[in-house]
């Protein structure tokens, strides 16, 4: 389980409030390991968290052309690759369906690297676009 830790606050309360639900939702995910759950919840959990990554990203990156964001490339251009790992991870769901080495794997990879996401490139933003928004 996850919790969205002080250090993870990026002093932007719509970005904020995005990653509590991610977090929120991600724990879901996370909590489908630890029972029985069938394919049809498992895929409809799975893609509910897909759709809310993509409209925190979407929200996130039309902060940063608002703002006008030095990196914006560069930060777009993590998402891009965060969602295609993501897209990878949901295929072999879709191949192989639900098992505790499936939950686990997406568990690692979405945890380590939203996780280390906020910690860098988002703190980063938020300190910019307040900066900008003072």
């Amino acid at each position: 389980m996850i919790v969205l830790s002080k250090d993870m606050e990026v002093g932007v309360k719509r970005i904020d409030d995005q990653h509590r639900e991610l977090v929120n939702r991600l724990n879901i995910v996370s909590s489908m390991g630890a029972r029985a759950v069938s394919v049809e919840e498992t895929s409809k959990t799975i893609n509910m968290l897909g759709d809310y990554i993509i409209k925190h990203f979407n929200d996130e990156e039309g902060m940063q052309v608002q703002s006008r964001y030095p990196k914006y490339e560069t930060h777009k251009k993590l998402h891009e690759h965060f969602k295609a790992e993501y897209q990878k991870l949901r295929a072999a769901f879709i191949k192989q369906g639900p098992s505790a080495q499936f939950t686990l794997d997406l568990n690692k990879a979405l945890v380590t690297w939203i996780v280390k996401h906020i910690k860098s490139e988002d703190i980063e933003f938020g300190k910019y676009y307040n900066s900008k928004n003072a």
